[in-house]
């Protein structure tokens, strides 16, 4: 029976490896500092009261993939290329093993079981691009900051790759009920990660969160439905031209709107 290292630990923000840990996997042996968080701007500093609606909404965010050991990012890259060359039929432990050039017990001690894999691989989508987002965005504010919002959100539609390994999992995740809590916790963060592109954060309490809610769910779904008619057309469909009609709508309609969902409920809009 192989034993965990010593050194070994878990970091709480990884669903994927709790997961492992909860069904008898060893530890996943991770570096000893997890990844930089966004550093707060002077606004939410402790003690303000953006600090307090940043904390609310789960800020700052940190990046929540693992910095996993060589042999584990070996056997997730090996399984997002079956996934993309042969969809989720292809996804067998002993493919994947033979993929990494690794032994299929090594996916048990990193992973637990082949869900464990399937949460590490959710969770590993698309990170990246998100923080990397909310840098670009930071500090910006007016026509400029949604210029940047919506060039980001075309850039996430265009990851064919991205989304492809998303769409052959969703169907599986959905009808799991935990992969299906995974999926949702994930959609979560994508809400989160809107308010702060679009530097909402500042606006949100807890009287009206769930309307906040509201708009930012309805700005992811535009993402994943302009990249599910990408992939479905992807010589003929023109992301920008839609991502061009959002811009329009929301730099004419965008301030209006935001007022509307900080008063009071039942007070009518003017």
């Amino acid at each position: 029976m192989t034993s965990s290292p010593p050194e070994a630990t878990t970091i709480g923000a990884a669903p994927a490896i709790a997961a492992a840990t909860a069904t008898g996997a060893a530890s996943v042996p991770v570096a000893p500092t997890a990844p930089a968080p966004i550093a707060p701007s002077a606004a939410t500093a402790p003690g303000t009261a953006a600090a307090e609606v940043h904390e609310l909404l789960g800020f700052p965010v940190e990046d929540p993939a693992l910095s996993l050991p060589d042999t584990a990012q070996k056997l997730l890259e090996a399984a997002r290329r079956l996934l993309l060359a042969g969809g989720f039929d292809a996804l067998r432990l002993d493919a994947i093993a033979a993929e990494a050039g690794k032994n299929k017990a090594s996916i048990k001690y990193y992973f637990g079981n082949k869900d464990g894999l399937i949460l590490a691989i959710l969770d590993s989508l698309d990170y990246d691009d998100c923080l990397a987002l909310a840098e670009h965005t930071r500090g910006t504010t007016g026509d400029e900051r949604l210029q940047r919002y919506i060039g980001g959100q075309t850039r996430l539609a265009a990851d064919a790759d991205g989304f492809l390994v998303f769409f052959d999992l969703l169907p599986y995740a959905i009808r799991d009920e935990r992969l299906r809590q995974r999926v949702a916790a994930l959609y979560e963060w994508y809400y989160k990660m809107n308010v702060e592109w679009l530097g909402l954060a500042e606006r949100v309490r807890p009287e009206n969160r769930e309307r906040y809610i509201g708009f930012v769910s309805l700005m992811v779904a535009v993402v994943d439905g302009l990249a599910l008619q990408a992939a479905l057309r992807p010589k003929g469909f023109e992301l920008e031209r839609s991502f061009a009609a959002l811009e329009f709508f929301l730099k004419r309609c965008l301030s209006d709107f935001l007022d509307s969902l900080d008063e009071p409920e039942g007070v009518p809009s003017n």
